[in-house]
């Protein structure tokens, strides 16, 4: 009886409310992803419903990119302030409400609002997740929670597109909206009923778990960024470094497909199938790179070296074969090293993700939203510059400035790494 007390009270020591704070804020990042895909499969449907031309449709697309940017910082900002349970609940009610809305947006302007306005609500999301995360997550583990967090950027594309073909199947093409603004209020019933801004608070949190996450956040006091993250170098070259690196991610969400046929001659039902192998890439080494950063830290590394060890290595891998996938002669070695091309790049997500709640826990909101802006200016300008110069100047060209843009990442992040990452260092 003694023994079988013990093996209970072990089994119920591994439980922590932590992660499934990580669960729920992966499930989030899922259904924004939902969101972020369902109109481009609902777009040729809605464009004959409504007689609008794809320069309407483009403009709609785009305008959810101009909202998404303005909420970046602000709401980094709130959530270390007001506490990111609420912002990140308050933004999942915003967006589900305009995802509700999406089907009665019957004019050109009206679309272009509800768009907008869905990506002023999505904006703060990965901030506010962040400014959560940074509070409640051990040191130890904080980067392979963040990759399962981010693999939902991959995961998302892979389950909403046979989902939401098989909505428009059965119920049409509004039903998407409703379905997927059903899933966001859901989530954020959920979200709010049972998270808190501080673990303290949490009534399932034990003296064990509490200690486990105070001790990792104590340890790492000497990472943190000094004075105003809006004066840090490192900060502004995190965002910087970000935008040249998600550069890549938002050419391909956008242009993939498009590229498979024109410039690879897949006929659409093979691309369909082609283009989701890198996202499935993608979804695992998000996965397996966060395992990864944090067992350097548990080998000894600091924070700052385990996270941009794996950005020293995945930036230049993704470079390097996204301009040999411009060089195959052949259709399907370029989607081989376009799907490795991903694979590297998702190795990078985590470490950039952590990177913030490494430099400084109180303001990794703030700090992530800075960074976030630079991936959301890439979101407005990768789209349009890779059509242009793909138009006027071949894929080959368009592919090949995305592979500069990610070298300039790794070249600028190191060059602005904090001092206290390891001055003099290799990696810094």
């Amino acid at each position: 009886m003694q023994e079988a007390k013990v093996v209970v009270e072990k089994t119920k020591s591994r439980f922590r409310v932590y992660r499934v704070i990580g669960i729920l804020i992966f499930i989030n990042t899922l259904i924004v992803y939902f969101d972020r895909v369902n109109i481009s499969i609902v777009a040729p449907t809605m464009m004959k419903y409504f007689q609008w031309d794809m320069g309407v449709m483009g403009l709609a697309m785009s305008m959810f990119g101009v909202g998404y940017i303005i909420t970046q910082i602000p709401g980094g900002y709130l959530a270390d302030k007001l506490g990111g349970r609420k912002i990140l609940g308050y933004g999942s009610l915003g967006w589900s409400f305009f995802t509700f809305l999406t089907p009665f947006a019957n004019t050109p302007t009206f679309m272009y609002m509800v768009r907008a306005l869905l990506g002023l609500g999505e904006g703060v999301n990965f901030p506010a997740e962040t400014s959560v995360l940074s509070r409640w997550l051990p040191r130890k583990v904080r980067a392979r929670i963040q990759g399962f967090n981010l693999s939902g950027i991959a995961a998302g594309p892979l389950i909403a597109t046979p989902l939401t073909v098989w909505i428009m199947a059965v119920f049409g093409w509004q039903a998407v909206f409703y379905f997927y603004a059903a899933l966001g209020l859901t989530w954020t019933a959920v979200w709010l009923a049972y998270s808190k801004d501080n673990p303290a608070q949490h009534k399932g949190v034990t003296g064990e778990e509490l200690q486990e996450i105070a001790t990792g956040q104590v340890e790492e006091a000497g990472e943190t960024v000094v004075g105003a993250p809006a004066r840090s170098t490192a900060v502004w070259g995190l965002a910087i470094a970000y935008f040249c690196f998600t550069y890549t991610y938002w050419l391909f969400i956008n242009w993939l497909p498009t590229y498979l046929i024109q410039a690879r001659g897949f006929t659409v039902i093979k691309m369909g199938f082609f283009a989701s192998l890198p996202w499935l890439a993608a979804f695992i080494s998000m996965n397996v790179a966060g395992w990864i950063s944090d067992g350097l830290v548990k080998k000894g590394f600091t924070t700052g070296k385990a996270r941009r060890a794996l950005i020293y290595t995945g930036v230049p891998g993704m470079a390097v074969c996204l301009l040999l996938a411009t060089q195959a002669t052949n259709a399907y070695t370029a989607i081989a090293l376009i799907t490795v091309t991903m694979m590297f790049a998702g190795l990078n997500f985590p470490s950039f993700w952590s990177l913030p709640m490494d430099m400084h826990a109180q303001k990794s909101g703030l700090i992530s939203g800075m960074m976030n802006t630079g991936s959301g200016l890439a979101s407005i300008l990768a789209p349009g510059i890779t059509g242009y110069v793909a138009m006027l100047s071949g894929w080959t060209a368009a592919l090949s400035l995305a592979s500069v843009l990610a070298i300039i990442s790794v070249i600028v992040l190191y060059f602005t790494a904090p001092k206290s990452a390891g001055k003099g260092s290799l990696i810094k």
